[in-house]
């Protein structure tokens, strides 16, 4: 080993599996370590840890670890010594700070301590590898090809995880762009003691022989984990030849789909389905002719590739460009990855030719002149903090990075961020809220991060392209730089006025005061200000400048005095609440001017003060907003100044705007709901949603389109007499006028055979969701069925502490006989349900709509209750609205909702044509139904028919089908 500063010193990695997560009330069962000396392994150490009571079957099926297992080992006081040998030591663990929790109070038990240190690989290998949204241990191990799962044993994971930490540094220096650019920040920052710059400092020889102690040879795995970690954008070398003619027409879009010999020999098992073909012609109808259009396309209809074809033929035709929003990431993902490429083998058309974009829209990319600019406002300050207080910085300082260096497929957007980062160090969430592009503050071509920046490479991809992918988020926040385009298709519409509430929604938080305060203190944006004044403005400027400076200084102050006194404020309102919760968000109405009672009041006028004391800093600063223009910057510090300062007043205007409709100090044309909101951890947050999302969507999109066209698996029932008005308000349909839309929408008839295939009981003869006693009773009646039909189940729960209990229920009944698979237990527990053929698959209400098993492997679905539609506020008023302007808001809106939510679940049962299987649902609360509603609620769940039963006959009935298809 090299003789330098870089030495390790006295270093080991440990891992330790506990009865549960809270260190305060749960055990050590298991502990295990590995003991270094420089590059030497001095000591290997592992030991199970009995503890005082038996543990949860959950946990028993993580770890393998059962209770007679336990029951012949040693206390934790018998072990604990072991550990304590590492006092003065790094320790490396992998999110360490749930080790801390339970082992930190023993080190400092003793009489003469070193002092250990933890060394998390989570940031580690978060600045390694910074576009990796899952930071689990698993996923590492997975994707470098070192095991099939995590064990979730102490000894085991400590291995693995110096094994990923080898891998991930020999990866790491295999690329030397990238290596060199990691050691110049760790310099930077002056991190030259931190425990993980001096393994990457490491000579190869070095790390080799750490991993010859213990017996691996990482340079097998280098190349698995290159492929995994960067996948490579192939570069597209295949010829195409045109398959069809590629004009705009019906008789053009019939030949494609109908050709089955032609395409069949192009997709292996292509079938002719008319409802594709019926799809795509109602696209290009709508597009043909200018006008709005409603098309359900049931599972199995080949729906996105459905509306690619016309869309593409149009596109190309006419020369118009097309947007295709989907509802989530993952959608647009597969669209890419997936779709477009069949897309362009079907028609043989190269990518070149037809150009299909992904764009994300401005508020998910980051600015790195911003990033700038917040370094310089902190550099001050760097030397003094300790690593966990720069990770940030150094974070989004390899964030920019790797997006200057990767291709825009594989850019980092704010959705790809760890969730687990911005859940540990607030300073990381703040960050990205912080550095988000606001296109209002984009200086385009004068910035001097303009070549690499991902907001830029976007659009200009974008606006060469003839079919631009996006979110539903997209639709609402386009770009000025260039115009939507006209026509537009909107997958997953069921989803849009979900999204439509998020994006016409303003809201005030506590953090968003709370880091306002803070930039007012700092001089942060007015110090840009004070910048550009003295640049900009010729003669003498000190007095101007000391006027903003006091401005700001006292509006910090004035504005720290109100976040004094108002957290507690909120607090105490809502804990008079008689359902309050110290675990979710409680919600009230927004306080109104009229208030009489005291508390209310007070809070009400800190408010207004508040808003007062912005519109006064706004009222100062906004001449300097409309003086200047980014084209007026020379240079890059005016630039970065100007943004930072355009940046700055964008956030104090959308709070200023935010406040005045809260307190209605100015009026709306659209009806808001307005309330509070309050949770333990996260503080208060004042809410104004819409309430009439159609009309929005009428006035901003519909309206503003030539052709939009909503399709989605799920706008109504079979036929869509039942379920769909609702979804043609909630879209803007409805407002649309006669002459630009069809009158009513094309509802394709089900691929599948849902009579023949499929049996849905409802039951409502079990106990209370909330009874004690409710998932031992239905697991009693469960558990024999199971037994019956060889498992083949999905089992989902709509409450964790339900989830739970079947989890330990099922665990017990079966572990050893069938296979039980739980969700979260493993990132691939869906495929190893898929491969087992005769698992059981335990997962909460959400869990349902995301998975994907077709065939034997799944035959019955169980489901706890008829899916709720959320009571925020928003949405009480919103039913008010309905019923007041529009119909019948229970049966239109409210169960059309919880049907359609249904719809999803029971949708995982058949994804082919050959599957099969039965549902029970069950839900006490339907006893109370009149027929008229539960009549309603089948009439709505078509082309499913609704077996109304006891629970014992439908698991009869559901067994009696299951073996008929044997």
């Amino acid at each position: 080993m090299s003789e330098d500063n870089n030495t390790l010193g006295k270093w080991a990695l440990l891992d330790i599996e506990t009865s549960g997560a809270d260190a305060s009330v749960d055990e050590i069962i298991d502990v295990g370590f590995l003991q270094f000396e420089g590059t030497k392994l001095i000591h290997k150490y592992e030991s199970l840890c009995r503890p005082e009571f038996e543990i949860s079957k959950f946990i028993q099926k993580l770890t393998g670890i059962d209770n007679k297992m336990l029951k012949k080992a040693p206390m934790l006081d018998d072990v604990i010594g072991e550990v304590l040998e590492l006092d003065g030591h790094d320790i490396l663990a992998h999110n360490a700070d749930f080790e801390a929790g339970f082992l930190d109070h023993h080190f400092e038990t003793l009489d003469f301590r070193e002092g250990h240190r933890w060394q998390d690989s989570l940031y580690f290998l978060s600045l390694l590898f910074p576009h990796m949204s899952s930071l689990k241990l698993e996923n590492f191990i997975v994707g470098m090809g070192l095991a099939d799962k995590e064990l979730h044993r102490g000894l085991q994971d400590s291995i693995d995880l110096l094994k990923v930490v080898i891998v991930a540094t020999l990866m790491t220096k295999k690329d030397a762009g990238k290596y060199n650019f990691m050691m110049s920040l760790m310099h930077k920052y002056s991190l030259d003691k931190y425990w993980f710059f001096k393994f990457l400092s490491l000579y190869e020889e070095d790390v080799l022989e750490i991993a010859n102690q213990i017996d691996f040879d990482p340079i097998p795995h280098i190349e698995t984990a290159l492929e995994w970690a960067y996948p490579k954008t192939l570069e597209d070398k295949q010829e195409y030849h045109q398959n069809f003619d590629m004009t705009f027409n019906g008789a053009n879009v019939k030949e494609i789909f109908s050709n089955e010999e032609k395409v069949s020999k192009l997709f292996n098992g292509y079938r002719y389905r008319k409802s594709q073909e019926d799809l795509a012609l109602k696209v290009g109808q709508s597009f043909k002719n200018h006008i709005h259009s409603m098309v359900q396309a049931p599972t199995g209809t080949g729906k996105t590739l459905g509306y690619l074809v016309p869309s593409a033929l149009f596109a190309l035709s006419e020369q118009k460009q097309v947007l295709v929003a989907t509802g989530t990431k993952t959608l647009q993902a597969q669209a890419m990855n997936k779709d477009v490429p069949a897309l362009h083998k079907l028609l043989g058309v190269s990518p070149k030719d037809l150009k299909i974009r992904q764009l994300v829209g401005s508020s998910n990319h980051f600015c790195e002149l911003l990033f700038t600019q917040r370094q310089n406002e902190t550099d001050l300050f760097t030397d003094t903090k300790d690593f966990k207080e720069k990770f940030s910085d150094i974070y989004f300082e390899s964030l920019f990075f790797h997006n200057s260096n990767s291709a825009l497929e594989h850019m980092i957007s704010r959705n790809d961020l760890p969730f687990v980062l911005k859940m540990k160090l607030e300073d990381f969430s703040q960050a990205e809220k912080d550095l988000a592009v606001d296109y209002r503050a984009c200086s385009n071509k004068q910035c001097p991060y303009y070549a690499n920046c991902t907001y830029i490479r976007g659009l200009r991809d974008a606006k060469e392209a003839d079919i631009i992918v996006g979110n539903h988020a997209l639709m609402f926040s386009w770009t000025k730089s260039f115009p939507r385009p006209p026509y537009v298709v909107v997958d997953e519409a069921h989803k849009i006025e979900g999204e439509a509430t998020k994006a016409f929604s303003a809201e005030v938080g506590q953090s968003d005061l709370e880091s306002l305060q803070k930039q007012l203190q700092n001089l942060q944006g007015l110090g840009s200000l004070f910048y550009l004044i003295g640049n900009l403005i010729e003669g003498n400027q000190e007095e101007e400048i000391s006027a903003l400076r006091m401005l700001s200084i006292d509006s910090a102050t004035m504005l720290r005095d109100h976040l004094f006194e108002l957290p507690d404020k909120f607090e105490m309102i809502f804990k008079k609440m008689p359902r309050y919760t110290d675990k979710f968000w409680n919600e009230l109405p927004m306080i109104m001017p009229t208030e009489k009672e005291g508390l209310r009041l007070s809070v009400f006028h800190h408010l207004e003060s508040i808003y007062h004391l912005l519109k006064s800093i706004y009222e100062k600063v906004y001449p300097y907003t409309v003086r200047w223009q980014a084209s007026d910057m020379q240079g890059p510090p005016e630039i970065t100044a100007w943004t930072r300062f355009e940046s700055f007043v964008g956030t104090l205007e959308d709070i200023m705007n935010a406040l005045a409709l809260l307190l209605k100090i100015e009026t709306s044309t659209q009806p808001y709901s307005l309330s509070m909101k309050y949770h333990e951890q996260q503080g208060f947050l004042l809410t104004a949603g819409p309430i009439n999302t159609g009309k929005i969507l009428h006035d901003q999109l519909l309206q503003t389109s030539s052709s939009v066209v909503y399709t989605s698996a799920t706008l109504g029932n079979e036929h869509g007499d039942q379920g769909s008005r609702g979804m043609e308000w909630s879209t803007g349909y409805l407002y649309s006028e006669p002459e630009r839309r069809f009158r009513s929408g094309l509802f394709l008839p089900s691929v599948y055979d849902y009579k023949n295939k499929t049996r849905v009981f409802l039951c409502d003869d079990t106990p209370s969701l909330y009874d004690k006693d409710f998932v031992k009773t239905v697991c009693d009646r469960l558990v024999p069925f199971i037994e019956d039909i060889g498992g083949r189940t999905l089992l989902l729960f709509s409450a964790r502490a339900r989830f739970e209990k079947a989890v330990e229920y099922m665990l017990d009944k079966f572990e050893g006989k069938l296979p039980v698979f739980v969700q979260g237990m493993g990132a691939n527990v869906v495929e190893e349900f898929k491969d087992s053929g005769n698992g059981i698959l335990i997962g909460m209400e959400s869990f349902g709509e995301g998975i994907d098993v077709p065939g034997d492997a799944l035959r019955f679905v169980f489901i706890d209750k008829i899916p709720d539609l959320s009571m925020d506020q928003v949405i009480r008023l919103r039913r008010d609205y309905y019923d007041t302007n529009i119909g019948n808001e229970f049966e239109d809106y409210y169960l059309a909702h919880r049907t359609r939510n249904l719809h999803q679940k029971l949708g995982r049962l058949l994804r082919t044509e050959n599957d099969a299987g039965a549902v029970v649902v069950i839900d006490s609360r339907i006893k109370k139904w009149k027929n008229s509603t539960m009549a309603k609620l089948t009439k709505q769940m078509e082309p499913y028919q609704i077996n109304r039963t006891n629970f014992k006959q439908a698991l009869e009935a559901s067994k009696e089908f299951v073996q008929t298809l044997e």
